[in-house]
């Protein structure tokens, strides 16, 4: 055999791997068949892969995980949280149909819901979350979809999912939640009624700020929908990402345990300080949806907001000043992470709009690490003083 055909072929079919602990991965585009019996199967449903736009083993993999963690049918990943999003919406709504939306959302969220969809003809509803407690059947009809976002981004106030769901239901609309402030260890809402699940695995499910992508869970007619979309649209999750989430997911409970509880430290230090205009964190008793947070969630997150007097130029003097906390745009990390939420996240966010919702240019979000809570409460004193 020539040697060129030897540096193509390799040996790239072992035939025996062991069982190995760590998750295989595979960076194949493309698989081989048989025949093209073989073919004709894997297309009548038989098990397999054809092409990683499709499928492919390591995502497979890191889907089935974070389906069983979330206690759904399936679940399908995607290159991000926008692209999960995205595709959800283009399988679920069409031009001319409605869409309900909550009002106060992630900036990427709101950004495409209310300037990109409506210029492609679809038509986006937006409500506040009064209006969502008050929903009724009559209300959703001729509605494709409703979206909601809890614990929401940054104002981290919370949405009572069984009461969502249970109205969407009885109108027959699908509902959709962006999980990702909770994750799979805080908050399962398809046990509350929910019908689709979305997090941003950028997030908490990875940890470790080095992998981008997004993840839709639900039951296998819906996810398997989406899934079909997703395919046409492109936005797939390559394997080395997978690879890198399901290694994340290995220590995402014992992660999200520490972060939890040094979260409420530091909330708690921060509602006493006299340097500080407001704190919103779901555990504290003064939050105004403390008692549903206790019903709905297995803890509070690891997401803390709170607000300084001096308007913007105090919050930049904070942002600035503090030295543990990275200053970046990301959340969910084994490192803490500080930002200004209506000059990063929400910038393109109408400044009215995010008034309305609690968030203020004086706003800073702290996703909350695996550092020493008391090294971390000393750098926000510091940054305080």
């Amino acid at each position: 055999m020539d040697r060129k055909t030897r540096c193509v072929q390799g040996s790239a079919r072992p035939t025996e791997i062991g069982k190995p602990v760590a998750p295989v991965i595979v960076p194949a585009c493309t698989f081989d068949f048989e025949d093209h019996a073989e073919v004709d199967r894997f297309f009548e449903g038989a098990p397999g892969y054809l092409y990683s736009r499709y499928d492919n083993p390591t995502v497979a993999q890191a889907a089935r995980e974070i389906a069983a963690l979330e206690e759904t049918q399936a679940a399908a990943m995607f290159a991000s949280g926008m692209a999960a999003i995205s595709t959800t919406v283009l399988t679920l709504a069409g031009p001319g149909r409605r869409i309900l939306a909550q009002r106060d959302v992630y900036g990427g969220t709101a950004e495409f819901f209310y300037k990109v969809l409506p210029e492609w003809g679809f038509e986006v509803e937006t409500v506040s979350r009064d209006e969502l407690a008050g929903l009724d059947a009559d209300r959703l009809k001729d509605v494709c979809l409703v979206y909601v976002e809890t614990p929401t981004n940054p104002a981290l106030r919370i949405v009572d999912l069984t009461a969502i769901g249970a109205i969407a239901r009885q109108a027959g609309v699908p509902t959709l939640v962006d999980s990702t402030f909770a994750s799979p260890m805080v908050q399962r809402p398809v046990a509350m009624g929910i019908d689709l699940v979305m997090h941003s695995a950028t997030k908490y499910l990875g940890g470790h700020s080095d992998l981008v992508g997004g993840v839709i869970c639900g039951s296998d007619e819906m996810v398997g929908r989406i899934a079909g979309r997703r395919r046409l649209l492109g936005g797939v999750m390559d394997s080395f990402s997978a690879y890198l989430l399901i290694r994340g997911l290995r220590t995402l409970a014992v992660r999200q345990a520490a972060q939890q509880a040094s979260a409420m430290e530091i909330a708690v230090f921060l509602d006493g300080h006299p340097g500080v205009d407001s704190v919103a964190y779901p555990g504290l008793p003064g939050h105004p949806d403390h008692d549903l947070a206790c019903r709905q969630m297995d803890g509070f997150g690891a997401m803390v907001s709170f607000s300084v007097p001096g308007g913007v130029d105090a919050a930049r003097a904070v942002h600035d000043r503090l030295e543990l906390f990275h200053r970046c745009g990301s959340l969910g990390s084994v490192e803490s992470l500080v930002s200004i939420p209506a000059l990063m996240s929400h910038r393109h966010v109408d400044r009215a709009e995010l008034e309305a919702v609690g968030v203020s240019e004086s706003l800073l979000r702290l996703s909350v690490g695996l550092e020493s809570s008391a090294d971390l409460i000393a750098d926000l004193e510091r940054a305080l003083r």
